[in-house]
């Protein structure tokens, strides 16, 4: 069981709060429950019973389905897909619906190249149709056709899914394809001379025959989804079809979106999620310590006004990292743990909450010395970088590490969290409900990217308790 101190408690009826201020903005007040208030959101897709997107729970049964520009069902979607939710509520924001569900690949095609990342075994970089795919530890495989990390091939025809970033696509979602025949990517139409363009620096070539989808003509800067076959050189997709994207957001009186910041301008506020334009200047943040900067995965609520999303609030995404253990090193603006002779570094900003529970008053992170036992909570960016997003000193207790796996042994009781390898071979385990299970089952649990919580009663270097995480 995770040990809760003051500043967990705080944040919890902190985060309590906030999400109930978020159930409830844009809506009616308990005057007036039956005012409708209609939302867009736009996300991954984190769990069914209903369709969640964004943390929302929306009733899907008397929902449309369209997924990849046919009619669809709930059937069709799986975790880790970003859907596109148009909703309601009724009822203040205690509950939603939706009305239509609707999803689309990012790219589709052969994957040319595998590079593995030396410096971090959980990730690799696919060339797909000229474009970078990043796998992370986050990427979700479909279980249907017994696709997994280690077993991409070149050759392997994939429909992906997943944000645009600075570096490339960074995959959500990953489905192998039987169908090698036809090929798919979105983007804006660059470099346009007589029947050739590119997108994302993809040659395309179209002709007479090609389908116009939604469009009167061909033209420089339109955000289009291609379809087609590859030419015999590889290099060139022969258009079969070119249809118009649009995200359709105006009605609504809600705009929620999920994806990787890109073009943030600092002095501004003002960045773009895909091909939405997005003003955080007036924007609350959460965590308070939030640093805005490209590659950074968030959600964004707010209102359109001229086509912009005005931010209303700014929340990064994932589950936060936690550690309770004595500090290895403070620096300016960083703190260090360090377990089995790795170092684990984090950034430390200007609204880090750094508090003390010893009854040494807390001013700045120079108050906080090598030795210190504090508890650690921080999200991970984009880039791995580990931001705190609360640092509080307190009396020592037993060590624990809560964050995602990277990595596993199997045969040998061993997971691999925040780049250390940890040894867990004399430790019991525990499923999420906090029963105590075999370390078969706690291994056969496991995967990349599940969180679990590992602790250390003794403070001696030893874990003797892993448990799953919800």
């Amino acid at each position: 069981m995770p040990v809760f101190s003051k500043s967990r408690i705080a944040t919890a009826v902190i985060l309590f709060s906030a999400i109930a201020l978020t159930a409830g903005c844009g809506g009616s007040s308990d005057d007036d429950d039956s005012t409708e208030t209609s939302v867009v959101s736009r996300g991954v897709i984190t769990g069914f019973g209903s369709v969640y997107v964004n943390g929302r729970r929306y009733a899907t049964d008397a929902a449309s389905f369209r997924v990849d520009d046919t009619v669809g069902s709930e059937t069709d979607l799986r975790v880790g897909m970003i859907a596109t939710v148009r909703g309601y509520s009724d009822d203040g924001g205690r509950s939603w619906r939706a009305r239509r569900v609707s999803y689309d690949n990012e790219l589709k095609g052969p994957v040319s190249s595998i590079t593995p990342d030396l410096a971090d075994p959980t990730r690799k970089t696919l060339i797909v149709l000229g474009q970078r795919v990043l796998i992370n530890s986050k990427t979700r495989f479909d279980d249907d056709h017994d696709l997994t990390f280690d077993s991409l091939a070149v050759g392997d025809v994939l429909e992906i899914d997943g944000y645009h970033g600075p570096d490339g696509l960074v995959a959500t979602y990953v489905e192998k394809q039987e169908d090698d025949s036809e090929f798919e990517i979105k983007g804006r139409i660059e470099k346009l001379i007589g029947d050739r363009f590119e997108i994302r620096g993809l040659p395309v070539v179209f002709d007479s025959t090609t389908d116009l989808d939604g469009i009167k003509a061909v033209v420089e800067g339109l955000y289009v989804e291609v379809e087609g076959r590859l030419d015999s050189l590889g290099t060139t997709l022969l258009a079969q079809s070119i249809e118009r994207e649009d995200d359709d957001f105006d009605d609504a009186d809600e705009l929620e979106i999920e994806g990787m910041i890109m073009e943030f301008d600092r002095s501004t506020k003002i960045f773009k999620i895909g091909e939405q334009r997005v003003d955080a200047a007036t924007a609350e943040l959460m965590p308070a310590s939030l640093e805005l900067a490209d590659g950074l995965i968030v959600e964004v609520e707010g209102h359109l006004v001229g086509g912009v999303l005005i931010a209303e609030e700014v929340k990064q995404r994932g589950k936060k990292i936690e550690i309770d253990a004595p500090l290895a090193a403070v620096g300016d603006d960083t703190v260090t743990f360090t377990f089995n002779g790795i170092d684990i570094v984090a950034r430390v900003g200007a609204g880090t909450e750094l508090e003390d529970d010893t009854g040494n008053p807390v001013f700045s992170l120079a108050d906080f010395a090598p030795g210190d036992f504090v508890e650690f909570e921080a999200f991970a960016d984009g880039s791995g970088v580990l931001n705190a997003v609360e640092i509080e000193r307190e009396a020592p207790d037993e060590i624990a590490i809560e964050a995602p796996v990277e990595a596993l042994d199997r045969d040998n009781r061993a997971v691999t969290l925040l780049g250390v390898e940890f040894d867990l071979s004399a430790a019991r385990f525990e499923n999420a409900a906090d029963v105590e299970i075999s370390a078969g089952a706690f291994f056969d649990a496991l995967d990349i990217g599940v969180f679990i919580e590992i602790e250390d009663a003794d403070r001696n270097g030893v874990f003797d308790k892993a448990e799953l995480e919800d």
